[in-house]
């Protein structure tokens, strides 16, 4: 199998488009078609439906786009394994809870980017049940999500312990459960399973969810008295700095919640390696 036509069916997969394929393989939008097409010929199955906005992966390119995945990550791997172990390489993808990227990553991730300034990071964020399954894929090198996290495949440790509030306008004093709308990530979101599972516990079944795209939106809504919410501590401290905030706390088994950093235990990138050690030496410090 042609390994850059691999690579070049993968870029097309990520954008969506074999235009931007191109842009991002530097090759002509028609080298990326006839890449494809032999790679189609060779497995005896089409890959990618067109259609005038672009291309849609088939339920076999789906497949390919998987294995693909593991491939580059192997050489990656492979030629990370090749270097100094003192000075990494590479790419290192950082997943977290939209929570954890504001607060508690900025400091981390600018402390290893001036001890390891050759390593490419970059960081995503999304709710902990897509973060897992990304690692799982091979998407990401590590993810910060809301533990317990119990898989053969990863690598679980806590990280941090966050205390969750539940956050209200400071106007509104008096928080009545029963009326309030619950603002929320969307569905996959570890907070959000916490704040409901509360609500059942005090007898509240039935309740209006507003799904919010961002942290600042839900703060900003809070704040604008449109619901509650419910964030880590660190965040209520943070952003009451900028919005009129109050908060209520929550008995200790619905208040404490560990952040755990995950990975996959066939990982073994030194840069992932380095991250880990630069983790464990702040929380030793602090």
């Amino acid at each position: 199998m042609d390994i850059e036509a691999l690579r070049a069916f993968k870029y097309v997969v990520e954008s969506g488009s074999i235009s931007q394929a191109a842009e991002r393989l530097n090759y002509s939008q028609s080298n990326v078609t006839t890449k494809i097409h032999k790679l189609e010929q060779q497995l005896k199955t089409n890959l990618l439906y067109r259609h005038n906005r672009g291309c849609i992966v088939t339920p076999k390119g789906e497949e390919l786009f998987q294995y693909a995945l593991q491939i580059f990550k192997t050489i990656e791997l492979a030629e990370c394994a090749m270097q100094d172990q003192d000075h990494p390489k590479g790419s290192l993808k950082i997943g977290s809870m939209e929570t954890t990227a504001a607060v508690r990553l900025p400091e981390i991730l600018a402390c290893y980017h001036k001890q390891f300034p050759l390593v490419e990071l970059s960081l995503q964020t999304s709710p902990t049940k897509q973060l897992v399954e990304a690692i799982l894929q091979f998407e990401m090198d590590a993810a910060f999500v809301s533990g317990p996290i119990v898989h053969t495949h990863l690598h679980a440790e806590t990280v941090f312990k966050e205390k969750m509030l539940l956050i209200f306008p400071k106007e509104q004093p008096n928080l009545e459960l029963e009326s309030a709308t619950i603002l929320v990530f969307r569905a996959g979101c570890s907070y959000r399973f916490q704040l409901e599972k509360y609500l059942r516990y005090v007898g509240i079944k039935s309740y209006r969810l507003m799904e919010l795209g961002s942290l600042e939106a839900i703060v900003g809504c809070a704040a604008a008295g449109l619901g509650i919410t419910l964030l880590p501590e660190a965040i209520y401290d943070t952003y009451s700095k900028y919005y009129n905030l109050s908060y209520s706390e929550l008995p200790e088994e619905f208040s404490i919640i560990d952040t755990q950093l995950i990975s996959h235990k066939e990982n073994p990138s030194i840069a992932l390696q380095h991250f880990q050690q630069l983790l464990k030496k702040q929380h030793i410090e602090k």
